[in-house]
C-alpha cells in the first residue's frame, strides 16, 4: 500500500512567486514570516479548509515540492498530522486516505484555494506587513464551525 506520507504535495508556480517565497524566509522572502515553504503551505491549506476553497491546480507547477516527511523531520509533525485530519474533515470519511494520492490531490486544491484568497487580499491591499498582516489573519479568524 502507498504510502500518504512520501507523496509530494504540488502549488502553482504563481504561488511559488507570489506568494511562498515572498513570505518564507528560506527562500530570501521579504517578510521571512516562515522559515520553510511547507510552512506558508500548511497556513494556505488551513485556509483553504476553513473558508471551504477548493481550486484545481493550474500549469506550470512549481518545482522543488516536498512531502509530509519533510514537514516531521522539520519540526511539522502537528502541521502534517493537522493536514491529514482536515484533508478527512472534508473529504467525509477517512476512507480517502486508502488511496493516498487522492488525499494529497484534495490537500493541494484546499491550499490552492488558499493560496488565491491570500493573493486578492495582497492585491486588494500591497501595503500589508508580512508577519503582521499573517499574525492578524490567524487571530482573528472566525471559528469556521459553531460548536455547542
Amino acid at each position: 500500500m502507498d504510502d500518504i506520507f512520501d507523496f509530494r504535495f504540488a502549488f502553482e508556480q504563481k504561488v511559488k512567486e507570489e506568494v511562498i517565497d515572498v513570505f518564507s524566509d528560506k527562500q530570501g522572502g521579504q517578510y521571512g514570516v516562515f522559515n520553510y515553504q511547507w510552512q506558508c503551505f500548511v497556513w494556505a491549506a488551513t485556509i483553504g479548509f476553513i473558508k471551504d476553497l477548493r481550486r484545481p491546480l493550474g500549469s506550470p507547477i512549481a518545482d522543488k515540492p516536498f512531502n509530509l516527511n519533510t514537514m516531521i523531520h522539520t519540526k511539522g509533525e502537528k502541521d502534517a498530522r493537522a493536514l491529514i485530519c482536515m484533508c478527512v474533515a472534508r473529504a467525509g470519511s477517512i476512507n480517502i486516505l486508502k488511496n493516498p494520492e487522492d488525499a494529497i490531490n484534495l490537500i493541494n486544491e484546499y491550499a490552492n484555494g488558499g493560496f488565491y484568497w491570500i493573493m486578492q487580499r495582497m492585491e486588494e491591499n500591497p501595503a500589508l506587513n508580512g508577519f503582521e498582516w499573517v499574525k492578524q489573519e490567524v487571530f482573528t479568524r472566525e471559528p469556521a464551525v459553531n460548536v455547542d
